[in-house]
């Protein structure tokens, strides 16, 4: 059905705007061979042979049925050891933890189930794109917006300005995409202090907690009196180089995971139980894989960061973890989409325009250094060549 029919098209979906993500992907794709993606935050690793066995062995032991709707208990005991180890979360496996489809449902699930029709919604801006969501469920997105010169950190006196009356719900994105800030503890604490006084919930975007290369990430959950106001969400896609499996978790209090269950029936039913028995021996097996794949992330954090330093016009932020660099292309005197779209066209080469996460994103586009080194010297090289022949125009 083309856009002349979109009449029949709920205004609650067309609400929703399509991500830049994916239109640069959908574009590079249809380039064919040659075309170098540093677009999608995808891991270019294999996921870890003990868990792809583990995947082949469950298939054998006959999990080909529906799991249970919040998981299998197994794994949420797992997940539950792992919380309080890691992310100093003391969360109860059979009430407080939620297997969900990947980080994206817990995220989706956590807007539905807090955010009433006219709530307000504090984001960060550069940020991910919570914004449809938010919408989608009648709630207002008030962005905050992190200043480049602080390394894009976010002030909490800001966050404290911005709280109304309506303001329901935090998201907080730690280590941060597109960026790769990530918070201090004394910035979270500000931020704990802020939620606590007026009685509003966080949500916390956790996706990249083991991708780190400078400081150390923290879990605003574990701060004191944050644990029944946090919803804690996790991923095994980053991690474990198992973005295909679809399977995140949630850790929050057992009115919003009893809510998260119930709903779960009218979506998807539950996560696939293979995917569930590979989860499972990641997070029970040898870790030596995560810690391999983020000392190859910080060696082409520093590749990315002296190619980058060779462009013109270019200036750029190091980050502190994810896989992305947020590149300010102000000297260019392109704008985000423009310049994204010409590199596309012309040299085959895929980045995000910064107004896919940012209101004030036309001077940045981000990269991805989830690719090999031959892919990043080969791409960093085209968009060289782009720049340098589009500011001759």
């Amino acid at each position: 059905m083309n856009s002349n029919n979109s009449q029949f098209i709920s205004r609650r979906s067309l609400a929703v705007e399509w991500s830049g993500i994916r239109t640069i992907s959908a574009k590079i794709s249809k380039m064919g061979n040659g075309a170098i993606s540093l677009a999608v935050g995808q891991p270019d690793f294999d996921t870890p042979q003990h868990i792809r066995e583990a995947a082949k062995a469950a298939l054998d032991q006959g999990y080909t049925r529906y799991p249970p709707s919040k998981g299998f208990e197994d794994l949420r005991q797992a997940i539950a050891r792992k919380l309080k180890t890691k992310n100093n979360i003391q969360a109860d496996p059979d009430s407080e933890i939620f297997i969900s489809v990947g980080a994206m449902q817990s995220i989706f699930n956590a807007i539905l189930v807090l955010v009433h029709p006219g709530d307000e919604v504090i984001v960060l801006d550069p940020g991910f794109i919570y914004n449809s969501q938010i919408r989608l469920f009648g709630g207002v997105p008030v962005p905050i917006f992190a200043q480049e010169k602080n390394r894009f950190k976010i002030d909490p006196k800001d966050i404290r300005k911005a709280v109304t009356p309506k303001t329901r719900l935090i998201i907080l994105n730690t280590p941060s995409n597109p960026t790769g800030a990530v918070f201090d503890r004394d910035i979270l604490v500000e931020i704990a202090d802020i939620a606590r006084h007026f009685g509003i919930f966080i949500l916390s975007d956790e996706a990249y907690e083991d991708i780190v290369f400078d400081g150390k990430h923290v879990s605003i959950a574990s701060l004191d009196g944050m644990k029944d106001l946090t919803v804690s969400v996790f991923t095994f896609s980053k991690t474990y180089a198992m973005t295909g499996w679809r399977v995140g978790y949630v850790a929050a209090r057992s009115e919003v995971i009893d809510e998260m269950e119930k709903l779960m029936e009218h979506m998807c039913s539950g996560v696939t139980a293979v995917s569930q028995r590979a989860a499972l021996a990641a997070l029970q097996g040898p870790q030596d894989s995560v810690s391999e794949m983020v000392k190859e992330y910080k060696a082409r954090r520093q590749l990315v960061g002296e190619l980058l330093d060779d462009i013109e016009g270019l200036s750029f932020c190091i980050p502190e973890g994810t896989f992305y660099i947020y590149v300010n292309i102000a000297g260019t005197k392109r704008k985000s989409w423009e310049l994204a779209d010409y590199l596309v066209r012309n040299q085959k080469v895929g980045t995000v325009p910064g107004n896919a996460f940012s209101q004030n994103g036309a001077d940045h586009i981000r990269l991805s250094f989830a690719a090999d080194k031959e892919k990043l010297i080969e791409g960093l090289s085209r968009i060289g060549k782009g720049i340098e022949a589009i500011m001759r125009i």
